[in-house]
């Protein structure tokens, strides 16, 4: 019976006509985002073709200008306080450096030859990190854009070294992230996990409530109400997996078809500690553990929500209702959260389940660096998320005694 009544409970979810519209959706929004959105996304290290020709122009018009004047020496700049001083400073030569370097990356970008562009990238980044640091459009909204464009600048290098050390060979879909693994560590990092919760939310908003439509069959199964409670349980959850995973491994194809599908081996930069902001507070952990810490917790934040939307199912019998109320929690932390929100009611804000819906940003310390705090760490994550989900089970318990099958039905 428990096996039969669990087929049929999955079975219903799958031929939901709330089900099929939305995962059609779903389906056109994940091709979207695998072959429009992320492929041509503009991030800082995007190679722009049209900017370099233009600042190649640039140069050439001011080397043309500085030849033509004589003075291809150095260039002294007069400033007055009570004194002069005379700087000198080799502003030809400097032009000259860029204009062959800048071209070489571009020849390399045109001839398909990323590892050559690569090492041109990153020997550039070392003698400019002004190229993030005084780079005002990057972060421009963040309290402390120096910060971010400092973080932002070391992850970048400690990529980059990594592919170099690495004996992978350098591909357009590698050293621009895009690749079958790389995007699927971006999208787990960048509130994907989010995306993907509340895909679950949905599926299991109206595993009671449409009931109602099939009283007098369900009041006389001979299943008990909280076994039945349960086995719907089981079922939204065993659904919400098989989808979560359809979605990871197909969005994973795609990008490998288009980019490869990447290495386990590559590294992810993550922050261990805040105590100097310079590279001696970060590390490395391989893609293959970070996807392994992130998704190993997913299973528990599904089960949490599927319990939670049971228990608002009992109590307000409206799967739209249950939609809002349970869309609300996950998103509940965007409500509060700012770069300085360190507590809540008194309260470290490390001690409350919502700061760990986004997972992802727990296991390289960026919620921690967000937040300029250290109380967040992956272990208390794991407890209080578990703990959350012991509470709600305990209120399910008792919910379930209170609001009986005949109760529920009565008043459905």
């Amino acid at each position: 019976m428990n096996r039969y009544y669990l087929k049929h409970e999955f079975l219903i979810t799958a031929r939901s006509r709330r089900t099929i519209p939305f995962v059609f959706f779903i389906t056109i929004l994940l091709f979207s985002y695998c072959f429009i959105i992320w492929p041509y996304a503009d991030t800082k290290e995007a190679f722009n073709k049209k900017e370099t020709e233009e600042y190649l122009t640039y140069l050439k018009e001011q080397q043309n200008l500085w030849e033509s004047i004589g003075n291809t020496g150095l260039v002294f700049n007069r400033r007055s306080i009570d004194v002069y001083f005379q700087i000198g400073n080799p502003v030809y030569a400097k032009n000259d450096y860029n204009y062959n370097l800048f071209l070489a990356m571009s020849q390399s970008f045109e001839d398909r030859n990323f590892e050559r562009m690569l090492q041109l990238r990153v020997f550039y980044l070392q003698n400019n990190p002004s190229e993030y640091l005084e780079d005002r459009f990057l972060f421009p909204k963040a309290p402390s854009p120096r910060k971010d464009r400092e973080h932002a600048y070391y992850q970048t290098m400690m990529k980059y070294e990594d592919y170099l050390k690495k004996d992978h060979p350098v591909t357009f879909g590698l050293m621009y992230e895009k690749t079958g693994l790389q995007t699927l560590q971006n999208l787990l990092q960048n509130y994907g996990i989010y995306f993907l919760l509340f895909c679950v939310i949905y599926f299991s908003s109206d595993i009671l409530s449409r009931d109602r439509k099939h009283q007098a069959i369900l009041q006389g199964l001979p299943l008990s109400w909280y076994r039945q409670l349960n086995l719907k349980s089981l079922s939204a959850f065993l659904y919400s997996m098989a989808f979560i995973g359809s979605v990871i491994v197909v969005g994973v194809l795609l990008m490998t078809i288009q980019f490869g599908f990447g290495y386990f081996d590559l590294n992810v930069p993550i922050m261990i500690k805040q105590e100097t902001f310079a590279p001696e507070d970060y590390s490395v952990i391989s893609i293959a553990a970070y996807l392994g810490k992130t998704l190993v917790v997913l299973p528990l934040l599904v089960i949490l929500f599927v319990r939670l939307n049971v228990v608002l199912s009992l109590l307000f019998k409206n799967e739209w209702i249950v939609l809002f109320l349970s869309s609300l929690l996950l998103f509940s932390e965007r409500l509060y959260f700012t770069r300085s929100t360190r507590e809540l009611f008194g309260k470290d804000i490390s001690l409350f389940p919502q700061t760990y819906f986004d997972f992802g940003k727990i296991i390289n310390g960026e919620k921690n660096f967000l937040l300029n705090t250290e109380t967040i760490t992956y272990a208390k994550g794991i407890i209080v998320l578990f703990i959350t989900y012991l509470v709600i089970e305990v209120i399910l318990y008792f919910v379930s005694l209170i609001i009986n099958k005949r109760r529920f039905y009565l008043t459905s």
